[in-house]
C-alpha cells in the first residue's frame, strides 16, 4: 500500500485522454479489459503504457473498473468513488464520459491559469535581460567616449553610471533573484502546495481574489455535474465538489449546504440559503431543479463562469502588457538620453 502511495497522480490532460478513450471504447461494446490492451497498444509512452498495463492487469485479476482505479494509486481518490457509483447504478459509461468532460474543463481551466502566471513571468525575464544589456554593455562604452572627449558626466549620467556599477558587481547576485521568481511560478503550476499557495496569495490581492473566486466556482459547477451524471445524490455530489474546489471560503459554504442537506433542506435551497451563487444562477437552478434538469442548469451556470474568468484573466493580462512595454520604454528612454543629450552638448561645443 505504501508503495501506491508514492506513485506520481496523472495530470489533467492525462486522466482526460484515459476516460475520453475508456468512454468511447465502452460505448462501442468493448470490455474495460480489452479496452485498456487496445488503449495500450495504440500509445507510444512508456509510462502511460505501463498504467494501462497495470489496470488491465488488475481487471484480469478479477477486480471491477472502480477498484483497478482505486488500486492503480494515480488517480484522485474521488475517480473510484465515481466510478464505483457508475457501476452500482448500472452508468458506468455516463461515469466515464462525465470525468471525460470534467478533466477536459480542467485541463482548459489549468491552461488559462497557467498563461496567466507565465506571461508575467515572462515579461520579467525580458525587462530583466533588456536591464542588464543596457548597463553592462550600452553604458560603459558611452563611458569611454565620455573620457575620451574629456567631458565631465552629469548628475544623470552620473547616477545611471552608478547604476552601471552595481549590475557589474551584483547582477549574478539579481540573476539568482530571477531564477528565484522562476522556480517559484514553476512551483505553483507544477506541484499541488504551490497551487494551494498560489491559491492563498490570490485570494489576499483586490485584482486576483475575484478571479480566484470565479475559478474556485468553475470547479465546483464541474464537479457537481460529473458528480450528479455519475449518479451520486446531492449530499455526496457536494462532498466531493468540495474535495476539488481548493478553495477555503467556498468549501465553507459547501460544507454549510451539505448540512442544509442534512436537515431535509432542497438542493436548490441549500445552495441559495448558503449563496454559493449569485441570485440569478439561484433562481435559475431553482427552476431546472423542479424541471428535473440540475444538469442542464450546472452545464449553463459553470459555462458562464468559466466565461467569465477568461475574461478577467484576459483583462489582467491586457494591462500587464503595455504596463511592462512602458516601464521597458522608460528605463531603455532614461538611459538613453542620460547619455545622447550630454553628448548632443558636447558636439555643438565642438561645432
Amino acid at each position: 500500500m505504501a508503495s501506491t502511495q508514492k506513485k506520481k497522480q496523472l495530470t489533467s490532460l492525462q486522466i482526460f485522454h484515459v476516460f475520453s478513450q475508456l468512454h468511447v471504447l465502452m460505448g462501442a461494446g468493448i470490455t474495460p479489459l480489452s479496452a485498456f490492451k487496445i488503449m495500450k497498444e495504440d500509445t507510444d509512452h512508456k509510462e502511460t503504457a505501463a498504467i494501462l498495463a497495470d489496470l488491465g492487469d488488475r481487471i484480469a485479476g478479477g477486480a471491477q473498473l472502480s477498484e483497478a482505479v482505486a488500486g492503480s494509486g494515480v488517480f484522485p481518490s474521488y475517480v473510484s468513488e465515481l466510478l464505483y457509483v457508475g457501476e452500482e447504478t448500472g452508468r458506468i459509461e455516463d461515469a466515464c464520459g462525465a470525468l471525460e468532460r470534467y478533466y477536459e474543463e480542467e485541463d482548459a481551466l489549468h491552461e488559462s491559469i497557467k498563461s496567466a502566471v507565465s506571461y508575467p513571468v515572462m515579461m520579467i525575464v525580458v525587462m530583466f535581460l533588456v536591464i542588464v544589456v543596457l548597463m553592462n554593455q550600452v553604458m560603459p562604452v558611452f563611458m569611454q567616449i565620455f573620457n575620451q572627449l574629456g567631458a565631465t558626466a552629469g548628475g544623470v549620467m552620473q547616477a545611471m553610471l552608478g547604476m552601471s556599477n552595481f549590475f557589474s558587481r551584483y547582477y549574478i547576485v539579481l540573476a539568482v533573484l530571477l531564477a528565484a521568481i522562476l522556480l517559484f511560478a514553476a512551483f505553483c503550476y507544477f506541484t499541488e502546495r504551490g497551487r494551494k499557495l498560489f491559491g492563498e496569495l490570490a485570494r489576499k490581492f483586490p485584482h486576483t481574489r475575484d478571479l480566484a473566486q470565479e475559478l474556485a466556482l468553475v470547479r465546483f459547477t464541474s464537479g457537481l455535474q460529473m458528480a450528479q451524471a455519475a449518479g451520486l445524490d446531492p449530499y455526496r455530489s457536494l462532498e466531493i465538489a468540495g474535495r476539488i474546489v481548493e478553495y477555503p471560503p467556498l468549501e465553507e459554504k459547501i460544507g454549510l449546504c451539505r448540512k442544509y442537506l442534512y436537515e431535509g433542506e432542497s438542493f436548490s435551497g441549500a445552495i441559495a440559503k448558503t449563496q454559493i451563487f449569485s441570485p440569478f444562477y439561484t433562481s435559475m437552478l431553482s427552476v431546472f431543479s423542479e424541471a428535473g434538469s440540475i444538469d442542464r442548469a450546472l452545464a449553463f451556470i459553470g459555462a458562464h463562469y468559466k466565461e467569465d474568468a477568461d475574461r478577467r484573466i484576459g483583462r489582467i493580462l491586457s494591462a500587464i502588457e503595455p504596463t511592462m512595454v512602458i516601464i521597458i520604454a522608460l528605463i531603455v528612454g532614461i538611459i538613453l538620453l542620460s547619455v545622447i543629450m550630454p553628448l548632443i552638448g558636447i558636439m555643438s561645443g565642438i561645432g
